[in-house]
């Protein structure tokens, strides 16, 4: 089977998306599938390199590593529909979802959705009126989406949103699969302490370790001010928060007015193929996004047998037992009441970090390509029919 995935967000730019569609790659190969992907380049040049066909950029960014295009008749194209893909499957719903759609009804082939988006959350990046924003999504999401012969929903709470727009379109739950073996990796402790020194950070103290995008949807912000009510009871504690984006200098100087630049440090944008080290440089995961759709780093913190300690949020139903591989947290008061037995018991950290790494085993890559490929004969099959 020929696949060919479009993605607004792919390699350099690391976010949950770029992983779903490295992992899907991943999978779908290892099965003897052949699979191309679509995305928006960064400059005004269109190339093809390795499967990847990078559509050239030109139109204005909508937020920082974003890239967005309106050259919806690129050469290109014509390269694709000679290639005659079996499965074409989106996973964005906005500027690459033109390409998708085209090429699906150039070649009568079914047009797979994944929607990794929590509508709602983005609104912060457009609009200072949530009441407008909800409105626009509700009204334009199914009919952006109304053409996709199925929908694939990594968590309910993404089928409980599109459910609430009324989206009208075939639905399932197949969560994002990971790469488990890469990140059950051992940390060598030399390896692990010469992090932590980087950061002024010694072998003995407990770390708390961040990993996203520093956007405002994910509200890293709101995990400080958690920080620095929680240090005023265990002072010794620290922060490592792993990631970039456009609210890094605000969040550093953030930390800095609250005089945490000593406990509270930030690693900027680190390569994928590394960033399995920085979870198990760490003892303790924690979030406070409420934009999660699967909370993909929420796993991988799983896998790399750290307990979580998150945001409670729904995106949280697939991953999180509360007790046994984490706990879940809204006020001041539960993110302590949460950490501090984490912090002062070793022997609890490493029992739940025990029952983190087995709670994982449902994301697994092969999974995901058994999920994925029912879907995409299933929607084959329904296709044949209707030509």
């Amino acid at each position: 089977m020929k696949i060919l995935i479009t993605t607004e967000f792919y390699l350099p730019f690391q976010c949950g998306v770029t992983t779903a569609v490295l992992n899907e790659r991943k999978c779908l190969e290892s099965k003897g599938h052949e699979v191309r992907i679509l995305t928006i380049n960064e400059d005004n040049e269109s190339r093809y390199e390795d499967g990847v066909y990078y559509i050239r950029s030109n139109f204005p960014q909508l937020y920082k590593d974003s890239y967005a295009t309106i050259a919806f008749n690129d050469p290109f194209l014509k390269d694709i529909y000679e290639w005659r893909p079996d499965i074409v499957h989106s996973q964005c719903e906005f500027f690459t979802m033109v390409y998708a759609k085209k090429t699906a009804r150039k070649l009568h082939i079914p047009l797979i959705h994944t929607c990794h988006t929590d509508f709602d959350s983005y609104g912060v990046h457009f609009t200072k009126s949530t009441r407008v924003w909800k409105w626009a999504t509700s009204t334009f999401i199914p009919k952006i989406l109304s053409k996709a012969d199925f929908i694939i929903c990594p968590t309910g709470k993404v089928y409980e949103l599109l459910s609430r727009y009324d989206v009208k379109n075939p639905m399932k739950i197949i969560p994002v699969g990971l790469d488990l073996a890469h990140l059950e990796k051992v940390l060598e402790a030399d390896e692990r302490n010469r992090i932590r020194a980087e950061y002024g950070f010694s072998p003995d103290d407990v770390v708390l370790v961040s990993v996203c995008r520093l956007s405002e949807e994910k509200n890293v912000g709101e995990s400080i001010t958690h920080f620095r009510s929680l240090i005023n009871d265990r002072p010794a504690v620290k922060l490592l928060i792993v990631g970039d984006g456009n609210q890094k200098e605000i969040l550093e100087q953030m930390a800095a007015d609250l005089g945490l630049s000593g406990c509270v440090r930030f690693a900027g944008n680190v390569a994928m193929s590394e960033v399995w080290k920085y979870y198990k440089a760490g003892d303790i995961y924690i979030s406070s996004s409420m934009s999660e759709i699967q909370g993909l780093t929420y796993i991988e913190a799983l896998a790399c047998s750290l307990p979580i300690v998150c945001r409670r949020d729904s995106a949280l139903d697939m991953s999180l037992i509360p007790g046994v591989n984490g706990f879940d947290f809204t006020t001041d008061e539960e993110f302590k009441a949460a950490l501090i037995p984490l912090i002062d018991d070793e022997e609890m950290r490493t029992g739940m970090g025990k029952a983190a790494l087995k709670s994982v085993d449902k994301y697994s890559l092969e999974n995901f390509a058994s999920n994925l490929l029912e879907v995409f004969s299933r929607a084959a099959r329904e296709k044949q029919q209707t030509v």
